[in-house]
């Protein structure tokens, strides 16, 4: 009767105890960094976004919601710009100067961090961010997706003759001399690819092109005015996020965008999270929500740079049913290779890349 008695309150100790222990069936992958962050209590967010344009909110709204998502956190938001300031944090970085949370580099710059071992390196589609925004060794996720098309002048050119628009449309002597392209025509690193024209169509087309006379831009955002002002017919190759801009922010009527079959969607900037950040938990929570639906939706909103893959915002219902070109990280391998041969199809003077063409 005794062994039987010590028996039961055993087993009952043993209940009480399992009852005592936190319920964590249910628990997420996300869980611990949630917690994590909590003790942090604060993020330091360094993304390529403008807070304002035009005096109107654009990138603090996207940052707001951020914050409302986790308000135990408190947001610092530190914009970074172009390459120079980049390069420059990148720097300090190796250096051991750690002032961002999360960090942002061009695709072109993701070999320098992985040198350098700064980033912290998760599974990041374990936490919940869709595959094709990860980087394949998990350095961090991508951001701000370009979308390229052909931008017109509206004076010039009516809308409907604009939408029958194709890239051949660019070599067309017709629009001889009426043309720009930036610089670094990203979207035929797109093309260049075997996966899409191939170099052989691709720089055949640019000798084409470069026969029409286009004007060479420097500046995108200089480009973009003039073709507002009427300098340009169009420009060949513009990002959809510049026509957007000047229509949503500056309130401009005379600039529209055509997307052409195949239409050529870039990587984008990739965020990560340095190894040795002060809030390493916070900053991990905002690359796994950045990745979300909601947080690319919202991108696409107020900066018209959010990933075509996701259902409900606006670059995916303009691109449904076309042919899309979806860059990969294998272009990144070869981007400066093609971009020289292609500058130097097209006439233009370029120093020769050390990047020699992957086999």
């Amino acid at each position: 009767m005794k062994r039987r008695i010590n028996i039961w309150v055993f087993f009952t100790l043993c209940s009480l105890v399992w009852a005592a222990q936190p319920f964590n069936i249910h628990a997420e992958p996300i869980d611990p960094y949630i917690q994590g962050a909590q003790r942090e209590g604060a993020v330091t967010l360094g993304v390529t976004l403008r807070g304002r344009q035009h005096g109107k909110p654009a990138g603090e709204l996207y940052i707001d919601a951020f914050q409302k998502r986790y308000p135990f956190l408190k947001v610092t938001f530190k914009r970074i710009g172009g390459a120079r300031e980049r390069e420059r944090i990148i720097s300090e970085m190796t250096a051991g100067i750690i002032n961002y949370d999360v960090g942002t580099v061009s695709e072109t710059m993701v070999s320098t961090i992985v040198s350098a071992k700064l980033p912290r390196i998760l599974e990041w589609e374990k936490l919940g961010v869709s595959k094709f925004l990860v980087h394949p060794d998990n350095v961090g996720v991508t951001l701000r997706t370009p979308v390229f098309g052909i931008g017109y002048n509206r004076d010039l050119i009516p809308d409907e003759v604009a939408g029958t628009f194709t890239w051949e449309t660019c070599t067309d002597s017709k629009w001889k001399g009426k043309t720009a392209i930036d610089d670094r025509p990203r979207h035929l690193n797109r093309f260049f690819m075997d996966d899409a024209w191939g170099p052989e169509k691709t720089l055949d087309y640019a000798k084409r092109w470069a026969a029409n006379q286009p004007a060479i831009e420097a500046s995108r955002s200089t480009g973009a005015s003039k073709l507002a002002a009427g300098a340009y017919h169009m420009i060949c190759g513009m990002a959809r996020q510049q026509v957007k801009e000047l229509q949503i922010y500056g309130g401009t009527t005379s600039v529209g965008i055509v997307f052409p079959e195949p239409v050529p969607v870039g990587i984008g900037d990739l965020i990560y999270v340095p190894d040795k950040a002060m809030h390493p938990n916070a900053g991990t929570l905002f690359l796994v929500w950045a990745g979300s639906k909601e947080a690319q939706n919202l991108l696409d909103d107020v900066n018209f740079t959010g990933h075509p893959a996701f259902e409900g915002n606006d670059i995916n219902k303009i691109l449904k049913g076309k042919k899309v070109s979806y860059a990969t990280w294998e272009d990144t391998a070869r981007s400066d290779y093609a971009l020289s041969e292609i500058l130097m199809a097209m006439g233009v003077p370029v120093v020769r890349s050390k990047t020699k063409k992957k086999k």
